[in-house]
């Protein structure tokens, strides 16, 4: 492994924290790409990433705990959130490694608010669960569409009644991982798809970079029991879980800060 990328996150925040976290159970899963084929779908200023000779998108789930938005205690209503997300690494001018996200599906609303009106990062709605036993982990988010863009309308819809026999399903999109975690890895590559620098995000038609810091994380293999879903068709990435992942890891736990960057573009 080399030091610069496993240190690479853990040097300091330019800009006091806007929210701390307690980082828990994180499952990384990683598909090689040709770059042009995500240059696309990331924001302007940056371009994917190429890493040992490819380019990368993936799947992250985790559990947020005790998430605070210093200088506050830590809130009850933002406290605990499973998140489950589609992204593609990317690079900026600057040098900075980083994540796009497509999607961050998560059932916290609170932080869907704050990310989309702050950040500019895709949150949406979506029935996100978490379940661990031992080194078993796994993921489950189901997201209704039109729940997303028309809550109103859509709980109205849920108030008329269920869905009659022979009637059309409401339309939804879900994504479901479990794995199981094994032995430390140390190897440059999974360093280099899990230790990034910030997250580049499109936000009133500018490219903003939010800093993210932890310390140097302890990475284990893992072997792949369950994964489907139709997520990726939704953001922009048809046949993401038509392959299994080309890297697949697992992280225990660690305490991530994010701040403020800087305007990309």
């Amino acid at each position: 492994m080399t030091e610069p990328s496993r240190t690479r996150a853990a040097v300091p925040l330019l800009h006091r924290p806007v929210t701390v976290h307690a980082w828990e159970d994180v499952v990384f899963a990683h598909w090689r790409h040709d770059p042009a084929s995500l240059a696309r779908l990331v924001p302007r200023g940056t371009r994917p990433d190429v890493v040992d000779g490819s380019a990368w998108a993936g799947l992250s789930a985790y559990v947020f705990r005790e998430t605070r938005v210093p200088p506050f205690p830590p809130s009850g209503r933002l406290g605990t959130m499973t998140e489950i997300t589609i992204e593609v690494l990317t690079i900026d001018d600057s040098g900075r490694r980083g994540v796009a996200y497509r999607t961050v599906d998560t059932a916290n609303v609170p932080a869907i608010v704050a990310a989309h009106a702050l950040l500019g990062v895709p949150y949406t709605f979506a029935y996100a669960r978490a379940r661990r036993r031992g080194d078993a982990l796994a993921y489950r988010s189901v997201r209704h569409p039109a729940r997303a863009l028309h809550p109103v309308r859509w709980l109205r819809g849920r108030q008329s009644g269920p869905v009659q026999p022979g009637g059309a399903a409401r339309p939804r999109q879900q994504v479901a991982v479990r794995v199981v975690a094994g032995d430390v890895v140390d190897t440059p590559l999974a360093t280099e798809l899990t230790t990034r620098q910030g997250i580049h995000a499109r936000h009133l038609a500018q490219t903003l970079f939010w800093q993210r810091q932890h310390p140097p994380m302890t990475i284990r293999s893992a072997r792949l029991e369950r994964l489907e879903g139709d997520l990726p068709d939704a953001v922009g990435m048809p046949g993401l879980f038509d392959r299994e992942p080309d890297s697949l890891v697992v992280v225990d736990g660690t305490t991530v800060r994010y701040a403020w960057g800087d305007v990309v573009r």
